[in-house]
Order: C-alpha cells, then sequence, then structure tokens
C-alpha cells in the first residue's frame, strides 16, 4: 500500500503512531474511559437488579412496565437533551448526571410503590441521555482525529463488553446480601448500592478532565424560549445535512439488526432444537463478534476510506442475517452470529467516527443527541416488532420428498430485518455519495527531510499572546549571531509584501469578523508566499531562519480555537507549505491571562478574544507539544526573560549538535 498522507504528515511532524497503547497513555483520554467503564458496568448491574426488584413486586408486567419507563424518556427528552448539551458546559452535564443517577440508585431499594420505581427509572434515562451525547461529543476534543477511531472503539467495548460482569456481580450480591437482617429481605439493595458507587466514582474522574464545549458566541446562552427553536434546528440540520441523515440511518440500522438477533434469539435457539443453552451460545458469539469487528475497523480504514468500510459492513450485515435465517443447525449459526456481530461492531464504530469527524462541535451535542434517541428507539421497535411478526407468522414447514424445510416465523422475521438493513445500507451509501466527506487527500509534498545537506536551520517560536515571543526571538538571534550563524528572522502573518497587507486585514479591527475559514486560508496564504519565497531560499543558502510563529499557531488558533479541526487546517497547510516544518519548535508557555496582562500595546483583532478562546490556544499548544516531542521543547516562559533565554539556548545547542552529528 503506497504511502498515505496520514503517513507523511505523520513523519514530518514526528507523531507517535496511532495504536490503543498510544491512546490509553493520554491521560485525558484513560479518565474518561476509566469513568465510563466504570459507570457502564454498574449501570448493568443496575439494570439488572431493577428488573429483578420490580418482578419481585409485580411480574413479568411489572417488568415491561421498568422497560417502558426506560425507553420512554429517549421519546419525551431526548431532542431537548441534545440541545441542551450544546448549550451548557459539558464536563457540568456529566457530572451532574453521574451524581444525580448515583443517588437515585441508592435510595431505590427504599421505595415501596412500583410507580415510584418506574419515575426513578425515568429520571435516570434522562441523565443518562445528557451524559452519553455529552461524551461522544466531547471526544473529538479530547483525542487528536486520527485516535478517533480507536477512541470511539473502546468506548463501545467498554459500554457493552461490562453486560456479563454486571450479570455475575448481580448474581453473587444478590446471594450473597445476608449480612444484616434487612438484606435478607431486600436481596437486590447491595447490588443497587454499587451501582450508586460507580457513579460517584466517575463523577470524581470526569471532574479531573478538561472537556470543553463550544464557545458561547457560536451557539449563545441557554434561554427557555429558544428549547423549541434549538429543537427545530437540530432537527432541520439533521434533515438537511446529507451526511447526518444518512450516518444516523445506517448507525440505527445496524441497532435495529442488533435488536433483531437480540428478540428472536431465544426462539430461534429453540427452532434450531438448542433451547436455552443454544440462546447462550448465539449471545456469546454475537459478543465475540461485535468485539472482532470494532477492534478491526480501525485496521480496514488503513487499506479503504472509512465511508466504504461503514456502508458495506450494514450490507454485510444484513447478507448475514438472510443466511443466519436459513441455516439448520446450533453450530454454523454460531459461525455465522459471529460474523454478524462482527459487521455491526465495525458498522457502529465507522459511522461513529465519522459524525465525529464532519459534524462541526456547535451541532455535535444535538446530532449524538438525535442519534442516541434514534438508535434506543430502533433497538425497542426490534425488540418490540420481530417478536410480534414472528408469532404472527406461527410455526410452518413443507416437506420436499424426503427433506424437511422450516418456514417458521422467526426466519421469516430474521428475513425482513435483512431486507430493512439492505435498503438503510443502500440509502446511506447514496446519501455518503451526496456529500464530500472530509478526509486526508494525498499532497504533492517536498519535506524538509527531502532538503540538501547544506540546507541551513529552522527554528520557530510559538506561544500565547504575551508569552514574550519577541524579546526571546531577538535574544536567541544573538546568541547564533555570536556562534558564527547567518541569521534570518520572519514573523508571521507577515514577512513578504503580500503578508504584510494580509497582516492588516487579519490583525485589524476594521475588518470586523472573519468567517473561520477565510481566517485559516488568508493565513496559509501569508504562509506560502513567506515559504517560497524568504524561508526557503534562506534556508538553501545555509542561513538560520527564525519564524515567529508558523503552521502549528494554525493549528491551535483556527483548527482548535475556531473549531475547523487540526487534520483539515494541517492538510491547508502542508499543502501551502509543500510539507516544510521546523526542525525545532520553542514553545513559550504561559497562561494566557498572565500573558494578555504583560501587553502594553493596544490589542489587536484576535487579543481581542475572549479569554475562553485563548485558553483553548494554550491548551491546543501544550497538546500539539505531547503529541510531538520530536520536534517541540516546551520552556516555561512565567519567569525573568535572562532565565526562560538559558533555556531556549539548551534548545538550540541541542538541535544544532543532533544536525552536526547527522551530517547535515
Amino acid at each position: 500500500m503506497s504511502t498515505s498522507f496520514a503517513d507523511e504528515v505523520a513523519a514530518l511532524r514526528g507523531t507517535r503512531p496511532a495504536t490503543f497503547k498510544d491512546l490509553v497513555t493520554n491521560t485525558q483520554f484513560s479518565r474518561l474511559l476509566i469513568a465510563q467503564t466504570v459507570s457502564s458496568f454498574g449501570d448493568w448491574v443496575g439494570f439488572v437488579a431493577v428488573t429483578a426488584l420490580v418482578a419481585s413486586k409485580g411480574g413479568g408486567y411489572a417488568v415491561a412496565g421498568v422497560m417502558v419507563a426506560r425507553l420512554l424518556p429517549a421519546i419525551l427528552f431526548g431532542p431537548l437533551a441534545g440541545t441542551l448539551v450544546d448549550r451548557f458546559d459539558r464536563k457540568t452535564l456529566m457530572i451532574g448526571s453521574d451524581i444525580a443517577r448515583g443517588a437515585l440508585y441508592v435510595v431505590m431499594p427504599f421505595l415501596g410503590p412500583l410507580w415510584a420505581i418506574y419515575l426513578i427509572s425515568f429520571v435516570i434515562e434522562c441523565f443518562s441521555l445528557l451524559w452519553t451525547p455529552s461524551r461522544d461529543a466531547s471526544l473529538p476534543n479530547l483525542v487528536p482525529r486520527r485516535q478517533l477511531g480507536n477512541a470511539t472503539s473502546l468506548g463501545l467495548v467498554t459500554t457493552y463488553g461490562t453486560l456479563p460482569l454486571g450479570g455475575l456481580v448481580f448474581a453473587f450480591l444478590s446471594g450473597g446480601s445476608d449480612l444484616l437482617p434487612w438484606l435478607q429481605d431486600n436481596p437486590t439493595s447491595l447490588a443497587l448500592w454499587l451501582d450508586g458507587a460507580t457513579f460517584a466514582v466517575s463523577a470524581s474522574l470526569v471532574s479531573r478532565i478538561r472537556i470543553t464545549s463550544p464557545a458561547p458566541a457560536k451557539v449563545g446562552k441557554f434561554e427557555l424560549s429558544r428549547v423549541g427553536r434549538d429543537i427545530v434546528d437540530g432537527l432541520k440540520f439533521l434533515r438537511e445535512s446529507t451526511l447526518a441523515s444518512a450516518m444516523t440511518l445506517g448507525i440505527v440500522s445496524a441497532f435495529s439488526a442488533v435488536g433483531a438477533v437480540l428478540a428472536l434469539g431465544p426462539i430461534f435457539a429453540r427452532t434450531l432444537g438448542a433451547g436455552n443453552p443454544g440462546w447462550g451460545i448465539l449471545v456469546t458469539s454475537f459478543g465475540i463478534g461485535m468485539g472482532i469487528g470494532m477492534a478491526s475497523s480501525n485496521k480496514v480504514v488503513e487499506f479503504v476510506e472509512r465511508e466504504f468500510v461503514f456502508v458495506w459492513s450494514i450490507i454485510a450485515a444484513a447478507a448475514m442475517l438472510f443466511v443466519l435465517a436459513l441455516i439448520p443447525g446450533i453450530e454454523l449459526a454460531a459461525v455465522m452470529t459471529v460474523v454478524l456481530g462482527a459487521f455491526c461492531g465495525s458498522a457502529w464504530v465507522s459511522g461513529y467516527v465519522l459524525l465525529q469527524e464532519n459534524v462541526t462541535d456547535e451541532f455535535r451535542g444535538r446530532t449524538f443527541g438525535s442519534l442516541t434517541v434514534l438508535s434506543r428507539l430502533g433497538l425497542f421497535l426490534s425488540l418490540t416488532v420481530f417478536p410480534i411478526i414472528a408469532s404472527a407468522i406461527g410455526e410452518h414447514d413443507v416437506t420436499i420428498g424426503d427433506r424437511r424445510i422450516d418456514l417458521s416465523g422467526t426466519r421469516a422475521a430474521l428475513i425482513l430485518a435483512a431486507l430493512g438493513a439492505v435498503l438503510a445500507g443502500a440509502f446511506t451509501r447514496r446519501g455518503l455519495r451526496r456529500f464530500r466527506v472530509t478526509r486526508p487527500e494525498p499532497l504533492g509534498l517536498v519535506p524538509k527531510l527531502k532538503r540538501a545537506p547544506a540546507a541551513g536551520l529552522f527554528v520557530a517560536f510559538e506561544g500565547v499572546e504575551g508569552a514574550g515571543k519577541g524579546t526571546q526571538i531577538r535574544l536567541a538571534q544573538e546568541w547564533l549571531e555570536e556562534q558564527g550563524a547567518d541569521v534570518l528572522v520572519t514573523r508571521e502573518p507577515g514577512g513578504t509584501e503580500v503578508g504584510e497587507q494580509l497582516r492588516k486585514v487579519l490583525l485589524g479591527h476594521e475588518t470586523g469578523h472573519l468567517e473561520p475559514k477565510t481566517e485559516a486560508l488568508l493565513f496559509a496564504a501569508s504562509r506560502a508566499q513567506l515559504v517560497m519565497t524568504v524561508i526557503r531560499p534562506a534556508l538553501a543558502e545555509g542561513k538560520v531562519v527564525i519564524a515567529d510563529r508558523y503552521i502549528d499557531s494554525s493549528v491551535a488558533y483556527q483548527g482548535w480555537a475556531r473549531g475547523l479541526g487540526e487534520q483539515d487546517v494541517l492538510t491547508l497547510n502542508v499543502w501551502a507549505t509543500q510539507g516544510l516544518f521546523p526542525d525545532l519548535v520553542i514553545l513559550l508557555h504561559l497562561e494566557p491571562e498572565a500573558g494578555l496582562l504583560r501587553s502594553l500595546e493596544e490589542p489587536d483583532r484576535i487579543e481581542m478574544e475572549g479569554g475562553d478562546f485563548h485558553a483553548k490556544v494554550a491548551d491546543a499548544y501544550l497538546r500539539i507539544a505531547e503529541e510531538h516531542p520530536e520536534r517541540f521543547v516546551v520552556v516555561d516562559a512565567d519567569g525573568p526573560p535572562e532565565q526562560v533565554h538559558d533555556k531556549v539556548v539548551e534548545a538550540l545547542k541541542h538541535v544544532v549538535k543532533e544536525r552536526e552529528e547527522n551530517g547535515d
């Protein structure tokens, strides 16, 4: 396979590979993953415990009632939940939801009437509808874009993979709850209290995660009178966005296929003559397949486009449903169920990642809120409709010669589910064809690694406003010239006649509001002119070029703080500079509030942005430096200029020595 654009950029930037190991060492994501694992485990324990609790009070009808109570919020509260996720701080919503769910599970054993348990279950599910979209919408702001597939896979595995463990723990707790006389009469209490404790642990972990939300300027403040309008806007976005509507249908169809298997599985196992053990085999096989599909999806996209994987995973899952419906024995059915689960898992991961990559941050809450609602409804309808269809058709068979052919309603219902998934896959494929899915495109690169051995040294200084770049660049220039180097200092935007004109547009107050994409393009235009007419010629002459800001500024300011996305801004600038990256980036780290207070000059248009904007820039710089330690040196700029300069000199000495040892 030819080297992809992502591989080329990774080589230029010194990026670590997008591996699961690399992902789980990301402190922010690992905390979220642990919080999700703990709360999912507790939620499954609580789900089984609540079911057992209501069954002991009212039998089968009571169980049906609690299922309705858990599904009603998807209809009544789901659309509002997505709006709240876009309007409020997502971290606060997640912590509040965890605390509320934990407290409600703790008090549930003390409730007497069934209606009270139904009400508590309804409220718990409402908080879950806030937590899940908040997590999904925040994920692209926690991990690099190249890691979204791995992050989504791990999230889905922890959500559904803890189900068997939850059931086992409930069985243990409900059987050994004779520690106190009261617990003997309330065997589900320990399980419910454990569930409450898991949500407390989750809330504690989430409180230590840096989770960003859309800037208030983009989404506006929350007003109760705007709720209806926000819901309408969200539905309008889903309807008008070809991608969102196509992806949502595809993911919901994958959930519905799962629902068909879960709903018809016990009956189908009896049809195969395997009984309850056969049902256990099918569930286990499906779980194994889902794990395989989730883990392998991100490897497959190294060879084919992710949207291709998504669409054909849905269609292949439909084909497996059709084959499964015709299989006569449990052994082959178990094998086909593994394959079916793999395609469903692959569709889930690919679909979620495509939405995270292509939906802007201000709409993510509503998009994932709607997706959560529709997925639950699809699952609920599958659990309800397919058994009804199977029962309505009944058991039938025909005999042709000595061969008996089973025409039971269960098999017919599975075939209908397969046909529905095929139609959904075809619609999704058609929708994606009409939408340009953002993806890394191959570029003609002339990377710095191909410069002649006599090429000079390229150093860029980065940092928030007021970090002291001007002072440190002047001191670095003086030190390098003392060492006998020929130094050229340039700045961005600017450095050329065209660049200086663009600088006036980009930083001048009279410009007013610029669309983020326009701003990013203008910075890239200035940079392209500077690289081709100033920086590359100077490097070819063996000079040391010091740049006051470079590509990483665009990634931090426009890609992260403006919400355009790191990958798209990086793609634009790799093309504009034809792959020229600095040999060394010195990040002068300073808290943005302190930096703005240092400035004695009138603030420019970008410096006038709010504190939230500059905080995002500072966080983005640290994230970039953490991912690319081969290029970056982070220097604490909160000190006397002389001390900061000493640290800068250490970094310069290191890169100069390294180039001499390599013969450059």
